[in-house]
């Protein structure tokens, strides 16, 4: 009776000392290890989308073939209020431009009603065309924007794969930048594939890139709680789940096969909407948590950037179990530290307490490779080690 007693008080206290260490964060770097080893091994499931996930991204093209029915080409001021003005109504859940919208200073006619067009929409992000260094060594230009791009706040893995930042050559124009976030835009291509990079290195700093800024919006991750792994299976880790597989150096691969909807931007423009648009038309940019992407159809950077997007949105995420079901973890161990110290030799109880951590660590592995389920492993495997400690040196002995 005495035993039971000390050993509930034991394991309620542990318990409620781990939980409130667990929610300062600081037990929080074994569950990510632990994560990190689980997404490793099943990484092929990120690999392809979810044939049975529709794409929300949605590519209003301004084509180079209609060059002719614009103000000018690349698209003016002008042009770009049209468009905005005719997606109003559609309310995405995020609007980006990967195309530097800058016209040259003093800025022409109808900036300012095209960065007014921008207001109503609750998320926009802007491209800052960047050129890579040779080597990160030399200082990266960065035109006066140190504090209008954000940094990772939490990275692991060494940071020399990623892609140094040179320098920043050309911003948008400064009446846009007031209602808008500002990301990188830069592409490389490797054999064939095109790489996205998802952060530049500048000064030891990690720059999140438009890719990064639009996907922070979308999930709605803070950058205190981005992580980002670097080097042997990379990836960066969003709210609700969302991961986003990437290279060693912190690059993206898009897909070319990946197919996205279009939406002609002239359709947009012209006078009486509900006549312009098709129903198609309609359909591809109506409904909650559309992501719309503008910009013309030249050097391929905006499709990248669609495709991306399609790609990590129609990807598996990760469900963490609910914390009722982690309570029953939870109960399932202090049942295992009973059994331990009332069923099992002394001499055994060492031997067999880690034979119950693994036997855990198993069931959460297969969970995982099958539906993508897991739990922290902490305080089961805390209460299991207590118990067997406790067993070792209070349990009964051998009959």
């Amino acid at each position: 009776m005495i035993r039971a007693f000390v050993l509930i008080l034991l394991l309620a206290s542990l318990g409620w000392w781990l939980e409130r260490e667990h929610q300062a964060g600081r037990f929080q770097r074994v569950d990510e290890l632990f994560l990190d080893f689980l997404v490793a091994n099943a990484r092929d499931r990120f690999e392809k989308a979810d044939p049975q996930v529709s794409s929300p991204v949605v590519w209003v093209k301004m084509s180079s073939s209609s060059k002719a029915e614009y103000a000018g080409w690349p698209p003016r001021p002008l042009d770009w209020q049209m468009v905005l003005k005719g997606l109003q109504p559609f309310d995405p859940v995020a609007l980006v431009i990967p195309e530097t919208l800058m016209w040259g200073k003093p800025s022409p006619e109808f900036v300012r009603e095209a960065a007014e067009a921008l207001v109503p929409f609750p998320s926009t992000i802007l491209g800052v065309e960047a050129q890579l260094a040779a080597s990160p060594e030399a200082p990266a230009f960065m035109g006066g924007l140190e504090d209008s791009l954000p940094r990772f706040q939490k990275t692991q893995g060494d940071i020399a794969a990623v892609p140094p930042l040179g320098a920043l050559i050309a911003a948008p124009d400064d009446q846009l930048r007031r209602q808008a976030e500002l990301g990188i835009t830069s592409t490389r291509d490797a054999e064939g594939i095109t790489l996205l990079p998802y952060a530049l290195q500048e000064s030891g700093n990690l720059r999140p890139t438009v890719l990064t800024q639009s996907l922070a919006r979308i999930t709605k991750t803070p950058y205190a709680t981005h992580r980002l792994l670097l080097g042997p299976g990379a990836g960066a880790y969003l709210t609700n789940g969302a991961f986003v597989p990437l290279t060693t150096a912190g690059e993206f691969a898009v897909d070319a096969k990946q197919t996205i909807p279009e939406v002609d931007a002239l359709n947009l423009m012209a006078d009486g909407l509900a006549e312009a648009l098709s129903a198609q038309d309609k359909l591809n940019l109506s409904g909650p948590g559309k992501v719309i992407i503008i910009g013309t159809d030249e050097g391929g950077l905006v499709q990248a950037h669609a495709q991306a997007l399609a790609q990590i949105l129609a990807m598996p995420r990760l469900k963490l179990l609910p914390s009722y079901a982690q309570w029953l973890a939870w109960s399932a161990a202090v049942f295992a530290g009973f059994w331990l110290v009332f069923r099992v030799p002394k001499e055994k109880a060492l031997f067999r307490g880690l034979l119950f951590i693994f036997a855990a660590l198993v069931v959460c592995f297969l969970a995982f490779q099958s539906s993508l389920i897991w739990c922290p492993p902490t305080m089961p495997a805390a209460l299991i080690a207590a118990a067997a400690l406790f067993a070792r040196i209070a349990g009964h002995r051998k009959a």
